[in-house]
């Protein structure tokens, strides 16, 4: 169980590395680069390090789907951690999970639509109204 542990414990501190490195290097959106559109993505960084701030008013202005969607994913991947460490089958090889992804896709594309209409300009980034 040990090793497990580890493991879990591993790949967890990878995936916040990765965040920090992205925060850290600040990488452009090639989607808003290439084509002019904001992505679903669009004001991550910028969310996060708002959130960290304590500016949850700013975070909501820069990317309000992810402020929903990356709590839980960040409470799916523990989930997902503590059933590997636990020995059970993991979660995304459930019945329900890919619908569950596709819908959220679907949520995510629908959210991207709807953030570059001309009347719905308020889901953009707030880093773009300055």
């Amino acid at each position: 169980m040990r090793g497990r542990v580890l493991k879990a414990a591993g790949v967890l501190l990878a995936l916040g590395a990765g965040l920090g490195a992205v925060l850290l290097l600040r990488p452009p959106c090639l989607i808003l680069k290439f084509t002019g559109f904001y992505c679903a993505g669009c004001g991550a960084q910028h969310m996060v390090l708002a959130l960290l701030r304590g500016d949850f008013q700013e975070a909501l202005g820069q990317n309000a789907f992810l402020l929903v969607v990356l709590p839980a994913a960040v409470l799916y991947a523990l989930w997902e951690a503590v059933r590997y460490v636990r020995k059970r089958p993991p979660v995304f090889r459930s019945r329900g999970f890919l619908p569950a992804i596709l819908v959220l896709a679907a949520v995510a594309a629908g959210f991207t639509v709807l953030r570059n209409l001309p009347g719905f300009s308020w889901l953009a980034p707030a880093w773009t109204a300055g």
